[in-house]
């Protein structure tokens, strides 16, 4: 009995240039993650905005090689690829992590600067109007306070 042709696409050989392009850029993604992490570990804020820029052009760069190699499933399907991007991809992986964490941690602390300061507003907001029953202080009560922050991206 003669055997049926493979079904589906042939899997084709990733060329080395590639792979070495694709290792590179999977490099420069974590290089750029990690940076943003150093930079929020340091409280330099206003140096991410430039950072993040860069970080997006490799973005599309590293989505772009992805397309023209055939997709993230040829990419894995490929034993070279595989081989060589290993430990590039699992720096990435790491360094995404650590980015996941920094980010939620600053963002605990902004979530928590802002409500001491909308605290602080509203009790501003609600005078003493003198004392009341057993000497206790009588405030006006004001509803709370709400505040809007404008965040660029």
């Amino acid at each position: 009995m003669p055997s049926s042709p493979p079904r589906g696409p042939m899997p084709m050989d990733l060329s080395a240039a590639a792979i070495e392009t694709m290792a590179s850029l999977t490099e420069r993604l974590a290089r750029a993650i990690e940076d943003e992490c150093e930079t929020i570990a340091a409280r330099q804020f206003s140096r991410l905005k430039g950072q993040i820029e860069r970080k997006l052009q490799v973005v599309g760069a590293y989505e772009r090689q992805i397309a023209l190699m055939g997709g993230g499933a040829v990419v894995a399907a490929d034993p070279m690829a595989r081989a060589r991007l290993r430990d590039p991809t699992q720096r990435l992986r790491e360094a995404m992590s650590l980015h996941t964490v920094r980010v939620a941690a600053a963002r605990t602390v902004t979530d928590r600067l802002v409500r001491s300061v909308a605290e602080a507003v509203a009790e501003k907001a609600r005078p003493v109007l003198g004392y009341g029953p057993g000497a206790a202080l009588r405030t006006a009560h004001a509803a709370p306070a709400a505040m809007a922050i404008r965040a660029e991206a």
